[in-house]
């Protein structure tokens, strides 16, 4: 049939013949059940397993939490994806297994099972210690947004420059402080190679922990916003006169204490004219970036993708009230970023390492804002 539009053409002889049906041809294989003594059976004492323990009936599950008055189909079927444990080397499991001793140790979570597990995992970065961390992108995306307004960086920094004395309050561990309800443990569970383990405190990595954090904070300085603010965990107390500011510590502590939170002392600062808060330096009517971030911009490499150079626009845009103009000295590298194109080579310009280097060059000058009069 090499062409079809011939008047004459070639068919295979098999194809003339007329079509029978053969008769199917079964294969069985009888085998003999060999019975086990009873006897054996009461020696040893040990039960066999009629199904895989490792196999949940997630319909009773359903029902049980009723979550299909929560959640919508795809949701649900999402969570029927149980995440196994990811695989580690022996380094990094030593690592894992100190930390969950420790969580342990300070009953942050307990040994436990749950329908839904999370594999933790270890975080590491050149420079920075590992940091264990529960992988909770299946579960987040299954959560409903909780929404609580997060303070304004800027306003909170702007606030507490123009104070005479402040006082900043770290707690310690601050999503570990909120308990967790049943419900919530049996969803926040993580799984390790070594076993499951139940959180009895917020873990982080949840989407909703920042926003329950923030509400928690802001009923505990309810009516204080004249004089002490917070940002999540870190906390600033501002007075003008020293008088004042006795009074004014002595209140937050006293809520602090009520709401059973703990804080971090050494972490504290009691009384300062000047100090960091929130990565700047304020006080006196002064506010200018801290050190270490100075370094960090100073020490920051000379970007090889769009990934690094986002992470650079992100750094500088963090102080751009320091800087006149910086969206317009960023122009070269934000350029660099537009398009649909989505890989991460890019084509580094002469104009984009001026704009980098001047980007540099003004927020290491260490630049000073004042507070208005």
């Amino acid at each position: 049939m090499a062409n079809k539009n011939d008047k004459t053409q070639i068919h295979h002889v098999n194809l003339l013949k007329p079509y029978h049906q053969r008769p199917e041809k079964i294969n069985l294989l009888i085998s003999e059940r060999k019975e086990t003594p009873e006897t054996e059976s009461d020696e040893l004492g040990i039960p066999y397993p009629i199904s895989d323990p490792n196999v949940h009936d997630f319909e009773e599950i359903i029902r049980d939490s009723a979550l299909e008055e929560r959640l919508s189909f795809p949701e649900i079927e999402e969570l029927r994806k149980m995440w196994k444990p990811y695989r580690t080397s022996q380094r990094q499991t030593e690592i894992l297994k100190a930390e969950i001793k420790r969580m342990l140790d300070l009953k942050i979570i307990e040994i436990g099972q749950s329908d839904y597990t999370s594999p933790m995992i270890l975080i590491e970065a050149v420079g920075r210690e590992p940091r264990p961390c529960i992988y909770y992108r299946r579960l987040n995306s299954s959560i409903r947004n909780q929404y609580f307004p997060l303070p304004n960086i800027k306003e909170r920094v702007e606030r507490v420059s123009a104070a005479k004395f402040i006082t900043v309050i770290d707690l310690a561990k601050g999503y570990w402080q909120i308990p967790l309800s049943k419900r919530a443990q049996r969803y926040a569970a993580f799984v390790t190679n070594y076993g499951t383990y139940v959180p009895l405190r917020m873990p982080f990595g949840l989407v909703n922990a920042p926003y329950f954090f923030s509400k928690l904070m802001s009923q505990v300085l309810e009516n204080c916003e004249s004089f002490a603010v917070s940002y999540l965990d870190d906390i600033a107390i501002y007075s003008n006169n020293w008088e004042d500011h006795l009074k004014h510590v002595n209140e937050v502590l006293k809520r602090i204490g009520d709401a059973n939170l703990t804080i971090k002392p050494f972490k504290c600062k009691f009384a300062q004219n000047r100090t960091k808060y929130l990565g700047h330096v304020v006080g006196s009517s002064v506010r200018t970036p801290a050190e270490v971030k100075i370094k960090a911009v100073l020490d920051f490499p000379t970007p090889t993708s769009k990934t690094q150079i986002r992470a650079f626009l992100g750094l500088a845009g963090y102080y751009a009230h320091y800087v006149k103009n910086l969206s317009v000295i960023a122009a070269p590298l934000t350029n660099v970023l537009k398009g649909k194109v989505k890989r991460e080579s890019i084509i580094w310009t002469k104009e984009c390492n001026q704009a980098f280097e001047e980007l540099k060059r003004r927020l290491t000058q260490k630049p000073v804002l004042y507070a208005p009069v």
